[in-house]
């Protein structure tokens, strides 16, 4: 199996209702994005996807996000725009649209360089 990554950006705002802390007060991040699709088989050409077409589909769900107060946006209106609700919502979008012998394999979400959260379908073995 194979493992197709790309690495995007996108700046939002948001506050995060009900949190006792900072976080509560509207404020700003500088998100990263890792999508990581995968794949049993290559082509013809020895390739599984061409990474700016991965990127291109990764880019056109990111602009619901990008430069928007998150909370403005309809999905959180009645969630908490966390990085783990907007690591499922990306993780949602983009398996809407591929398409062939890929599949979504998970969504990493950088809030920061220290924080992340990773939101995958597939299950983790436990003992490893």
């Amino acid at each position: 199996m194979f493992i197709i990554s790309v690495k995007i950006e996108f700046s939002a705002a948001h506050r995060i209702k009900g949190y006792k802390g900072n976080c509560s007060q509207f404020h700003g991040h500088n998100y990263k994005v890792e999508v990581n699709v995968k794949a049993d088989e290559v082509n013809k050409i020895g390739m599984c996807v061409d990474f700016r077409k991965l990127s291109k589909i990764s880019k056109n769900v990111i602009s619901y996000l990008d430069h928007k107060n998150l909370n403005d946006v309809p999905l959180f209106k009645k969630n908490n725009p966390t990085a783990e609700s907007i690591a499922k919502f990306i993780y949602e979008k983009i398996k809407q649209q591929l398409k062939g012998a890929l599949s979504l394999y998970s969504v990493k979400v950088w809030e920061t360089d220290k924080y992340a959260v990773t939101y995958s379908e597939n299950k983790v073995n436990s003992e490893e």
